[in-house]
């Protein structure tokens, strides 16, 4: 059993139905128009109807459930398309977290505190940097007599090969560091200088005050004050008393002659404003001696022994 369809109707029948297609059926029946038109709209119901409620033909029996190949289900339903859910970042949560009233806050109070470090970070900034340098171990003394032989230098400090000196070549000089050096002349001591604080001579030292250097050149003769070389004036900054830089720092120089039976050597001795830091602005660099209003206080900064029984670079002339 099959169904087929009238090629008149165009409406599908059971193919052992003995009255055939049930249009055509009224039709020679006599029927009229509007009978045909009935039996065609009960038949397109057949068609339509859903597994479960079986379709019947013009005889009364029931229609199989199977339609045709090339009859389509009158109805489809069609699933609707799945909308993805939106992928929301890392920059839309935070944008989006901006957006709330807390977090409009708080980022008002992150720009206010950048604000104010950006501003503290911009003005001047005080950086410890004391000159001279502070020692607090043991200062070793330095036993090296003008006009003594090298040999004595090289069983207190050690040997070193002679260097071209590079002001005096008539001089030989000694290095034991940019801070410590020996110059000789014919294989003796001319002249010691040094600006280490680990080292002493006779009682002087790198970072003792002015008093400290007046009495102990007094010691050995009388001081003389040479005067201040290449003062710079002192000025208040941002709290602070201040030269422009380490290099315009002024240089108060302290000579003491000592002559036979004693010696025959002068001691000269320099002194420079103590430096606590150095206060940066910018690209500058200024040298601060103390709080502002305070005068500053004056600290050993080179210490060189000089032979007077030869002539030589550092001292006017022969004198013993």
């Amino acid at each position: 059993m099959a169904l087929v369809r009238c090629p008149t109707h165009k409406i599908p029948y059971n193919d052992e139905n003995p009255r055939g297609c049930p249009a055509c059926a009224r039709e020679r029946e006599g029927g009229g128009e509007a009978a045909i038109m009935k039996e065609l709209a009960r038949a397109t119901r057949r068609t339509d109807a859903k597994a479960g409620s079986p379709a019947t033909t013009g005889d009364g029996r029931s229609a199989p459930d199977t339609a045709p190949a090339d009859m389509a289900p009158a109805s489809t339903l069609t699933p609707q398309p799945r909308v993805p859910a939106a992928d929301i970042g890392r920059i839309e949560e935070f944008l989006w977290q901006l957006g709330r009233p807390r977090s409009i806050v708080i980022g008002v109070l992150l720009i206010v505190v950048l604000g104010v470090l950006v501003l503290a970070s911009s003005g001047p900034r005080f950086v410890p940097q004391p000159r001279p340098v502070p020692f607090q171990g043991e200062v070793r003394p330095l036993p090296i007599e003008p006009n003594a032989p090298v040999s004595t230098v090289f069983a207190v400090l050690g040997t070193r090969s002679p260097r071209a000196h590079p002001t005096a070549p008539q001089l030989a000089r000694y290095s034991y560091g940019d801070d410590l050096v020996v110059d000789a002349l014919n294989g003796r001591v001319y002249a010691l200088t040094f600006s280490v604080p680990n080292r002493s001579w006779r009682g002087l030292r790198i970072g003792i005050p002015r008093q400290t250097v007046v009495g102990a050149l007094a010691l050995l003769a009388t001081p003389e004050d040479r005067g201040v070389e290449a003062p710079a004036n002192v000025r208040p900054t941002a709290g602070y008393m201040t030269y422009p830089s380490l290099d315009s720092l002024p240089t108060q120089t302290f000579v003491a002659g000592v002559r036979p039976p004693n010696g025959c050597y002068d001691v000269q001795v320099e002194l420079n404003p103590q430096v606590s830091g150095l206060l940066v602005d910018g690209d500058r660099r200024h040298a601060v001696v103390g709080p502002e209003g305070t005068a500053a206080e004056w600290a050993a900064s080179r210490i060189r022994i000089v032979s007077r029984a030869v002539r030589g670079p550092y001292a006017a002339g022969i004198v013993c």
